[in-house]
């Protein structure tokens, strides 16, 4: 749409907020008008000696040798005195007039005829035309400027406030408006991220130093005492509408799930848009539709993503039915033999679902998660759609979903968390190796013992000198067996 559309659009939803707002300022103005104190005019004329000029005589009358002893004459200062004075030429003649405003008529008739005496004085070949009058009434003030300038801020004011309601109409507030539209607390927030062309790895492998993938490493530890201490467990990850960072979220979860030493497959099954074949640049053609057709087993269409312990299973290519559409797979009664498959090569499985909003699946595969993460994004979900989402989801869901929001900007409550520093090459402390190791320890795992490497070939995995064994019935190794055999532990990292 063009912005000349967009525009147009705005004026046909917002206009009679603006003219609300332009009619309230008007209405003010016109109170200004009313309220403001009266003010009595009293005024003299002047014929200026022949041969002066009227501006420079003009300067003289406010200049401090007229001003000064007039003011004194009313035993005022001169800049109080000036404020209520109006000094102009009168058109097509060598006079001027003087105009003195005061509160009361007495006081303007008197300081006007201070004004006059002290310039005749100063000029003494000038002659007073008329004298100051004493007036009557209050000097009617015009009422059309007021009201032109409350129309004209009304109209600025009106237009400003409809753009600002048009942008955050509906969407998330913050943090914590969130949390009470999902009625659960937020697992975690994902501050905004500057994505590069054609950067699609996920930040935790992209960037692992920056504020966003500690802030997916925090929404994993949220998560790790939810996980099953035997079986997998299955996590969808979905939002209410598209483009609001299911993928992303789905994608840098699975990571940094992995380098906890679980087992992770990450499944694409959005089968209408799937992305996550090209994050992780993996075939695209084999996965999730040979299984629930029945043409291969899971073990045969999982694909190595470069990321030790995840595994990804693509959405693959959707069967045409005759007349050119789809079969509708997720709809069927497959999807959860397909899933107790899966969770065989797995502790964690991840789905990356459609949106609630746009397609059936989200509702079919919550049926059969264990756990639902509703991403949220700051700037594009909107309140109504959260809402909607989750009385869908309430229908087969029991007070298993957590909220998640990305893109919050740290003034909406976002909790950006501590960044690690990452220097190159620089080897692992036996401390920092101890902590990771503890706080990424699998279920059953209660403790480790720290013995050196006594193989090179481990300086392959590991720029450390020291792994971490786990102590499983109180029985610890000596030492490492060489890389390979099959008491060599695995490194933990992250």
């Amino acid at each position: 749409m063009t912005t000349y559309g967009r525009t147009a659009r705005l004026l046909r939803r917002y206009g009679p907020w603006v003219l609300v707002v332009t009619t309230a300022a008007v209405g003010t103005a016109w109170g200004l008008h009313r309220s403001a104190p009266a003010g009595y005019e009293s005024e003299a004329t002047v014929l200026v000696g022949t041969g002066r000029d009227l501006e420079d005589e003009r300067q003289v009358v406010l200049s401090d040798l007229v001003a000064l002893p007039a003011a004194g004459r009313v035993a005022q200062d001169t800049t109080t005195f000036l404020d209520g004075l109006t000094v102009e030429a009168v058109p097509g003649a060598n006079v001027l007039r003087f105009v003195y405003t005061a509160e009361n008529p007495l006081s303007a008739r008197v300081r006007a005829r201070a004004l006059v005496e002290s310039y005749a004085a100063y000029r003494v070949e000038t002659s007073v035309l008329s004298e100051p009058n004493l007036p009557a009434a209050p000097a009617a003030r015009p009422l059309l400027p007021y009201l032109g300038a409350g129309a004209a801020a009304g109209l600025l004011l009106g237009t400003v406030t409809a753009f600002l309601r048009a942008r955050t109409r509906g969407t998330i507030r913050s943090r914590e408006d969130y949390a009470r539209l999902a009625g659960a607390p937020v697992l975690a927030t994902v501050p905004r991220v500057r994505r590069s062309r054609g950067a699609d790895a996920p930040i935790a492998l992209r960037e692992p130093a920056s504020p966003a993938a500690e802030a997916y490493r925090y929404l994993r530890s949220r998560l790790l005492p939810s996980l099953r201490d035997t079986g997998a467990t299955t996590i969808l990850v979905t939002s209410p509408g598209d483009r609001q960072g299911r993928t992303t979220t789905a994608a840098n979860l699975a990571v940094t799930l992995a380098r906890t030493g679980r087992k992770v497959v990450l499944v694409d099954a959005d089968l209408r848009n799937p992305q996550l074949h090209r994050v992780f640049q993996a075939p695209g053609d084999r996965g999730l539709t040979m299984l629930l057709d029945g043409d291969a087993a899971a073990g045969d269409v999982l694909e190595d993503t470069g990321v030790r312990n995840l595994r990804l299973l693509p959405a693959g290519h959707r069967r045409l039915v005759p007349g050119g559409g789809h079969v509708d797979l997720l709809d069927s009664d497959r999807i959860a033999t397909v899933l107790r498959s899966v969770r065989d090569h797995a502790d964690v499985v991840v789905l990356d679902s459609p949106a609630v909003l746009t397609a059936a699946d989200a509702i079919a595969l919550a049926a059969v998660s264990d756990q639902v993460l509703l991403v949220g994004d700051f700037a594009r979900t909107g309140r109504e759609t959260v809402r909607r989402a989750l009385a869908e989801l309430a229908e087969v869901v029991r007070g298993n979903i957590r909220p998640v929001l990305v893109n919050v900007p740290r003034s909406a409550g976002a909790l950006i968390p501590h960044t690690r520093p990452v220097t190159a090459n620089q080897p692992l402390t036996r401390d920092r190796l101890q902590s990771d190791a503890d706080d990424v320890a699998p279920p059953g795992v209660t403790s480790h013992a720290y013995v050196p490497i006594e193989d090179t070939q481990a300086y392959l995995f590991t720029d450390s000198r020291t792994v971490a064994v786990p102590i499983i019935n109180g029985t610890a190794p000596e030492r490492v067996s060489p890389v390979g055999s099959t008491t060599t532990p695995a490194v933990l990292s992250d």
